[in-house]
């Protein structure tokens, strides 16, 4: 993967704007908690990009049960997916020509501009700045997706509480942690998602139901559960997701 700098100063090329680093998406979350005005932060990458633009979507059904949606998706998912993203305050974009090339046209064709923009990594940039331990310990932070109950045991263990967790495998699940989230809402200030797409979905709706501030924070949620095994060597996303897909295939038979 490209360094942090230059992963900006393509996105700035690509794109005609100036993403934000890690340390100020920490800043802006820190001043929503403080003066309770809750933002979400979600990011768009290859998925994402092939979602929005409604192009090769057939690529993606290698890994629909990773993603948590139904492939082809019906057009309320699209229509879920397209509101929740137009809705979010800080938007990690994609350094990927490819991806680039999918979300500009996006952007032309819905005549939308994100608010604050910074790097589709921002989640791997906040893990590895600190930061989302920094929150962790600073604030009560809920824990929401596949991996968050033993992320939630491995924070406990290090003495970092955990308030809430919630599971998120899949788009029909999206209602009961809304709901859940919304009815806990005095329990926590911050809410990590770690939920595929439905995680994006989410996070806005915690924005505007439970009025918490909300991080899409991907595989970095793997990361929480697994800190000894992400730092190893290697290409830990990919190993990651292929362990995921193995185990939603052994629940499947």
């Amino acid at each position: 993967m490209l360094s942090s700098k230059k992963r900006i100063k393509i996105i700035k090329a690509q794109y005609g704007r100036k993403p934000i680093g890690a340390r100020k998406v920490y800043r802006l979350l820190k001043r929503s908690i403080r003066k309770r005005r809750p933002i979400s932060v979600i990011r768009l990458g290859d998925v994402m990009a092939k979602l929005l633009a409604r192009h090769n979507i057939k690529s993606l059904y290698s890994v629909s049960k990773f993603l948590g949606i139904k492939l082809p998706p019906s057009q309320r998912m699209l229509k879920r997916i397209d509101r929740a993203v137009r809705s979010a305050h800080v938007v990690g974009l994609s350094h990927y020509k490819g991806s680039a090339r999918l979300l500009r046209a996006y952007m032309r064709k819905t005549k939308w501009r994100p608010r604050i923009v910074t790097d589709s990594f921002i989640n791997d940039r906040l893990y590895e700045g600190g930061y989302l331990h920094r929150l962790l310990k600073r604030y009560r932070v809920a824990l929401v997706g596949r991996a968050a109950p033993e992320a939630a045991r491995r924070l406990r263990g290090q003495g970092i509480r955990i308030p809430l967790t919630v599971s998120l495998e899949r788009s029909g699940e999206l209602n009961r942690a809304q709901k859940l989230l919304r009815r806990k809402r005095k329990k926590y200030d911050l809410v990590f998602v770690g939920g595929g797409v439905p995680g994006r979905i989410l996070c806005t709706r915690v924005v505007k139901k439970a009025r918490r501030s909300a991080v899409e924070i991907g595989h970095m949620m793997d990361a929480l559960s697994h800190p000894h095994a992400w730092s190893k060597k290697g290409d830990s996303r990919r190993v990651f997701k292929k362990r995921w897909l193995r185990k939603l295939n052994r629940k499947k038979r």
